[in-house]
């Protein structure tokens, strides 16, 4: 069983799915399946840095500038563009990522890194022939551009990696923290395009009736996350096994304490994200999502469907 995670915004080191992996494995160990499990993290994060930087330092000079051409203002200059310390981080950790992903080709050097890991992983376990993706925020749109897209350049990795998987099993899709329902309606995403792929180059999975299973998990106070099956049921066919799940524990304690005194505006804001990592978390976010998708790797179709809202 060979499974390959794709990160998402603000992923700073290689590192960043060692905890989940961790936890999966406990999981996987109760169940006593056997065979072997290879986990590979691969990892785009350092690309472009320099273009996040670069726009910080273009928004650095202008501030300067308005400062510099108005001294009389010297005492209110933290009001003349306020928060910005918030809004370097907001760049650096999400829109930055965000932005340079949808530059194509930009998105097609992150893509090409990424099937170099894919095929160095797959060359390394060449007995292995099922694959599971786990894909995290941003990481969930270029999965689905890597399995699904149909619309992109001759010389792209997509093509190389869709030739590669005609070759494997595809099993499982976990997606975490997902902001698909919002670049579904952006671009017209049309997931029928799931069941011809599934028709084309994905093996039947002898163990049950799908051809395909796929998880969307949500951490309840994650801004980014949101549930997908309203949106895609009348356009997937019965061979997806597709399910939402739900992670509603607080994010963390202030935004527990904020919530029970009723401040809820602020305990979103302080929740957000924390929650929308929470899933890599070693905690008990972490924990549950790691039982979750070791059901969907398993093929538990049954405990999946059994409940939405996973205690804990």
């Amino acid at each position: 069983m060979l499974i390959f995670f794709i990160h998402g915004v603000s992923t700073k080191k290689s590192t960043y799915a060692d905890a989940l992996i961790k936890n999966i494995k406990k999981e996987l160990h109760k169940t006593k399946v056997e065979g072997s499990t290879y986990f590979y993290s691969s990892y785009w994060g350092s690309f472009f840095n320099h273009k996040k930087h670069q726009l910080i330092d273009y928004i650095d000079k202008d501030y300067s500038r308005a400062c510099q051409q108005h001294p009389e203002y010297k005492s209110f200059y933290n009001d003349i563009y306020r928060y910005r310390a918030r809004r370097k981080e907001l760049i650096s950790n999400f829109l930055g990522d965000f932005l340079i992903y949808q530059n194509p080709k930009r998105g097609q050097l992150i893509r090409k890194r990424i099937f170099e890991e894919f095929n160095q992983f797959i060359q390394d376990n060449p007995k292995e022939t099922q694959i599971h993706f786990i894909a995290h925020s941003l990481g969930s749109f270029i999965l689905w551009d890597i399995l699904f897209s149909n619309i992109i350049y001759n010389d792209d990795s997509v093509l190389l990696f869709q030739e590669k998987l005609k070759k494997l099993d595809l099993v499982s899709i976990t997606t975490l923290g997902s902001p698909l329902l919002f670049l579904k309606e952006m671009l017209d995403i049309d997931f029928s395009i799931v069941n011809s792929v599934m028709e084309q180059s994905i093996s039947k999975n002898s163990s049950n009736d799908y051809k395909l299973r796929w998880i969307n998990i949500i951490h309840s106070s994650d801004l980014i996350a949101y549930p997908l099956k309203a949106a895609i049921e009348n356009e997937i066919s019965s061979d997806l096994f597709f399910c939402d799940q739900y992670v509603w524990q607080d994010a963390n304690g202030t935004e527990l304490t904020l919530r029970n005194m009723g401040q809820s505006d602020m305990a979103m804001v302080i929740a957000a994200e924390d929650a929308h990592s929470s899933y890599l978390y070693d905690n008990l976010d972490g924990a549950i999502t790691a039982r979750i998708i070791s059901y969907n790797l398993l093929g538990e179709t049954n405990k999946l469907l059994e409940r939405c809202i996973t205690p804990k």
